[in-house]
């Protein structure tokens, strides 16, 4: 039985394949639904990262179409406010999660593969209450079955760390998206 696990970069992936591979005897597909990201040549560092790891632990990976426009007016049709105007982990950050979670279950749709879990949710950085309660919502509307890890995120960003390291795989300094970057910028003066 094949699961799709939306990946958003490869050192939370490499945790949670990890996982899956010793505990499930899910057939892992990856899927890289970043449209957040910026600028194209951070997403396409990512990408490859994902691309090494795939080919480390020999997995399919299908790669989503970058639109960052698309994703931008997702946002701002769905905030009150300037986008620039949200800190980060806040709403801004809910609606990135609702947009990639939602082209997740799309893809899922279109290969017939009714099981998905996402990346995002096993992170010591962001709302994975909120991930996980809208991802296993648009599984129950969906007739889909959203998996949801039981990891602790501070143990797996421990083992991310590891196997980056172990590895040599590229992770970025940044979430991804323009505004965050911009954060980074100004911590950094």
């Amino acid at each position: 039985m094949k699961l799709l696990l939306h990946s958003c970069c490869a050192p939370c992936a490499l945790p949670l394949i990890e996982d899956l591979k010793n505990n499930t005897n899910y057939e892992i597909v990856l899927f890289y639904s970043n449209s957040n990201i910026f600028p194209k040549e951070e997403y396409d560092r990512r990408l490859n990262a994902l691309k090494e790891i795939a080919s480390i632990y020999k997995l399919e990976l299908i790669e989503d179409e970058y639109n960052h426009q698309k994703w931008l007016d997702y946002l701002k049709q769905n905030l009150p406010l300037p986008l620039a105007s949200y800190k980060e982990n806040q709403e801004r950050c809910l609606k990135c999660f609702e947009f990639r979670i939602l082209r997740a279950v799309e893809k899922a749709k279109e290969l017939k593969i009714d099981t998905f879990a996402t990346t995002l949710s096993v992170n010591r950085f962001k709302d994975t209450n909120y991930i996980n309660k809208f991802a296993q919502e648009i599984a129950r509307l969906n007739n889909f079955t959203y998996y949801q890890f039981n990891l602790d995120p501070f143990v797996s960003h421990q083992k991310s760390r590891e196997l980056v390291k172990k590895y040599q795989i590229y992770s970025q300094k940044y979430c991804g998206c323009e505004f965050s970057l911009n954060e980074v910028k100004l911590k950094k003066k």
